[in-house]
């Protein structure tokens, strides 16, 4: 072979990997540059080039597999085990094994603790005071210690997840680690700020963090982070345990107090773990409803609960987008972490005039997506748990009349795996639209105009996020305001940002994301009532009976009013704007302090709660979409036909409750006083376009008894001005007030709908209200069996719930009965993210 070569196609050789380079670009370009190499068996200084030959010749990607012998050295070299007192603690239990689902090989076996937890719990305890009680800045250098740890050994981090989760291990390594380090960053930051921003605040104690199948990183930095940065001792219970323990390890080295950071493995050491009174609050993060509905039925105490379901998000692409760019996007992100993460998209919404054009070139970029071993760089989609595949292969099965296409990927033969699968022409009406099924899996619909868009994003029961693909502003402007999701991201996707506070909406939970926000969500206001209230489990038959219909009241022997001084009153209920009777036409009699009849009041039903409930879901849009200012006006149109009337209003709380009425003109006061104050936040909750607070949606309130007014007016007031429609449930021992109150409501502005007052027993009324899809929060001011009851029943919906006991908030303390641990409750974040663009990048 002659050692000389055209000069158009020189070519050199790396020195430092023995690969071919072409340094002429005209030979880069030409297309016969494959006949040169397949001419050739050696390059022009002897070195056998058939391995560029056989590249050329196939074009597929070769294997570029990330070693994981650092992982599994560092799992046999610990004992593994539950992690107490920053050490390995092999339990006594049965053995938990753990597979690499993207191989089936048996990484390990871990022995549980079982259902005793004791030693864990008594750890924590002993922790808790000095960690909660440590200066802020000594925490945010522990934290910060924590954060250089796990940077240095982030490749282990992601390894460790990868072969646990299944996860692809460029999104370990790209994504969640990096949203682990960010978040770890922010929160030292804010554990060094505690003193002066949260001083308001103390922590709750211990908190049990439950972590789901996948995206353990990510899930670490989003609940026990925080949790460690307010103060808290944390235990947690991941379903993949080994990125907790190497977590939980690297909190060792960087010098984190025993006890402050715990990890239980097994499901009896979780059962055990809710159902302990030592608990202040639980964390949790689940893949289905029905574990949502088993954790919170195995809890024996009324505590704080944050409770998201792994859900997934859509997108919306317009016409006049970069249709290319949402093509891309797409592919890459609706197979994060196999589809089995919060970010991941699992709807699409496609613009009719450009649906043909965008599926077309989805098909083609979809049938080059490469499955295989979680740990290979060169493939895009990781393993999926069987669980979930078995969940899509049913949900295919009933809807073989769909038009799909897959990936042309063949599946390895050992392992859990999935092909990448896209339902085209499905209809929002199809089971399948609404069905949470995470995995490989994305489903794609056509719309004609935004408003359908808006109308069937915000219809669905995974309230994550959305992002918009759009080249006109107006439109996005508009349509950020409109989409009921926690995050709306603009012409790119799952871009994470720590400080931002973002709420997960629907079905997914209610739950904060990010920002000072999150580091409230796991402190408690020094100065409003602990939400633990007794020391003693609920009593069982008390839960038991909670909600049942009591009997109709008989009528009473005694007169319930002298005609030759008044005449007869007939109080019916306030729904949709006008007084109405009961459902069933049912009265009971009102008695004051002495025994004295006061009057009569219609004794509400179910029927009653759905008509309530269906007058302020139709309210909802006009209200809400009205300026605060406008609110602010209607608000102090209220206050003052009330002050007008306060010599009535300061009777009858004197004659329903005994006190002086003097006392109950203070009351009285002290009410205008809360409304001023509502109409004063109205126009304070809008926030900048890129961080916005929308309101909760159907509030329904059930209101404490102990008084009347203020109680009902300090709640009343901040949820209508934030845009909220409400249903309240008033004093069931002194309900003129409200009836009284209606009165007035009727003839100060305020739209119907918006404020609707249904009478009755508090309990069986409050369980509808819980019941009911269509309440989006429910705050309850009761009985600890009712606060028990009702967070079980709002885990169908994922409703907001705010429960205390009734006599234990101060509502004429001005601390108490107003400012932010009011009206936290009273509207959800969003934020807005845009990508940075690169026009100024240089």
């Amino acid at each position: 072979m002659s050692s000389e070569s055209p000069p158009s196609k020189r070519m050199c050789t790396n020195e430092k990997v023995g690969e071919t380079v072409f340094t002429d670009e005209n030979v880069m370009m030409n297309k016969q540059l494959p006949d040169v190499i397949m001419a050739n068996e050696e390059d022009q200084n002897g070195h056998d080039i058939s391995k560029e030959k056989a590249i050329f010749q196939s074009m597929d990607y070769s294997s570029a597999k990330e070693s994981d012998s650092a992982a599994l050295a560092w799992i046999n070299s610990q004992k593994l085990g539950d992690f107490v007192m920053n050490k390995m603690s092999p339990g006594t239990g049965e053995m938990l094994t753990v597979t690499n689902i993207s191989t089936d090989k048996v990484i390990t076996h871990i022995p549980t603790c079982g259902g005793n937890i004791s030693e864990v719990v008594k750890s924590a305890r002993e922790a808790k005071e000095g960690w909660s009680k440590m200066q802020g800045h000594i925490r945010a250098r522990h934290l910060y210690s924590v954060t250089r740890e796990v940077q240095k050994q982030g490749k282990l981090l992601a390894v460790m997840e990868s072969i646990n989760t299944g996860v692809s291990i460029r999104e370990c390594k790209n994504v969640m680690l990096a949203h682990l380090v960010q978040t770890l960053y922010h929160f030292t930051g804010w554990a060094e700020l505690s003193a002066p921003e949260v001083k308001d605040y103390q922590s709750h104690g211990i908190v049990a963090v439950l972590l789901p199948e996948v995206d353990t990183l990510s899930q670490i930095a989003q609940q026990v982070v925080p949790a460690l940065a307010a103060g808290n001792c944390v235990i947690v219970s991941p379903a993949s345990p080994l990125p907790a323990l190497l977590f939980a390890g690297l909190c060792v080295t960087a010098g984190l107090p025993p006890g402050v950071l715990s990890v239980l493995i097994g499901d009896q050491a979780r059962q055990a773990l809710l159902s302990d009174k030592n608990i202040a609050m639980l964390s949790a993060a689940l893949s289905s409803k029905e574990e949502c509905k088993s954790v919170v039925n195995s809890l024996q105490y009324p505590i704080p609960v944050s409770l998201s379901q792994v859900g997934r998000s859509s997108m919306i692409v317009f016409s006049n987008s970069d249709i290319d760019s949402a093509v891309d996007c797409l592919a890459d992100k609706a197979f994060y972490a196999s589809g089995q993460a919060y970010d991941s998209v699992g709807k699409v919404l496609v613009q009719t005039s450009c649906y043909e054009k965008f599926c077309k070139r989805l098909k083609e970029k979809i049938s080059k997506l490469r499955v295989g071993d979680a740990l290979d760089h060169s493939n895009d989609v990781g393993a999926t748990a069987s669980n979930n595949i078995t969940a899509i292969k049913e949900a295919l099965t009933l809807n073989t009349h769909l038009n799909s296409f897959k990936s042309s990927s063949s599946l390895p033969s050992n392992g859990s795996f999935q092909i990448p699968t896209v339902l085209l022409d499905v209809q929002p009406s199809n089971d399948i639209w609404d069905e949470v099924l995470l995995g490989p899996l994305v489903k794609v619909a056509s719309f004609r105009t935004a408003k359908e868009a808006v109308a069937i994003v915000n219809h669905s029961k995974q309230g994550v996020g959305c992002s918009v693909w759009s080249e006109k502003n107006s439109l996005i402007m508009q349509l950020t305001k409109q989409l009921n999701v926690g995050t709306v991201w603009v012409n790119c996707h799952g871009i994470r940002e720590s400080s931002r506070p973002a709420q997960y909406r629907s079905c997914t939970g209610s739950v904060q994301c990010g920002g000072v926000d999150l580091l409230k969500l796991y402190m408690a206001p020094s100065a409003a009532p602990r939400l633990s209230f007794s020391d003693d489990k609920i009593d069982p038959n008390l839960v038991k009976n909670f909600g049942k219909v009591t009997t109709p009241a008989l009528p009473t022997d005694k007169p319930t009013v002298d005609p030759e001084e008044s005449v007869n009153r007939t109080i019916k209920m306030f729904i949709g704007g006008a007084l109405k009777r009961s459902a069933n036409d049912s009265y009971r009699t009102v008695c004051s302090s002495t025994g004295a009849v006061l009057g009569s009041l219609p004794d509400a039903t179910k029927k009653d709660i759905r008509d309530a409930v269906e007058a302020a879901a139709k309210a909802f849009p006009g209200w809400s979409g009205k300026s605060g200012f406008n609110r602010s006006q209607i608000l102090y149109f209220l206050a003052e036909n009330i002050c007008r009337r306060k010599e009535d209003f300061a009777e009858v709380i004197a004659q329903s409750t005994g006190r002086k009425y003097d006392d109950g003109m203070q009351e009285v006061d002290t009410s205008l006083q809360r409304l001023f104050m509502a109409a004063a936040w109205a126009d304070k909750f809008s926030s900048s376009p890129w961080e916005q607070k929308d309101p909760v949606g159907v509030i329904g309130i059930t209101a404490p008894a102990q008084w009347p007014m203020l109680g009902l007016c300090s709640l009343l007031g901040p949820a209508i001005a934030a845009g909220n429609t409400v249903v309240v449930l008033p004093s069931d021992k002194f309900p003129l007030v409200a009836a009284d109150l209606c009165q007035v409501i009727a003839t100060s502005d305020i739209p119907g709908g918006v404020v609707n007052m249904v009478y009755g027993a508090q309990s069986p009324l409050s369980l509808a209200l819980a019941q009911h899809q269509h309440v989006q929060a429910v705050w309850y001011f009761g009985y600890p069996e009712g606060c028990h009851v009702l967070t079980k029943e709002g885990v169908e919906n994922n409703k907001q719930v705010w429960c205390e006991e009734y006599d234990k908030r101060k509502w004429n303390s001005l601390v108490q009965g107003t400012g932010y641990t009011i009206n936290k409750h009273c509207y959800n974040n969003k934020v807005v993210v845009m990508p940075p663009g690169d026009t100024f990048a240089n």
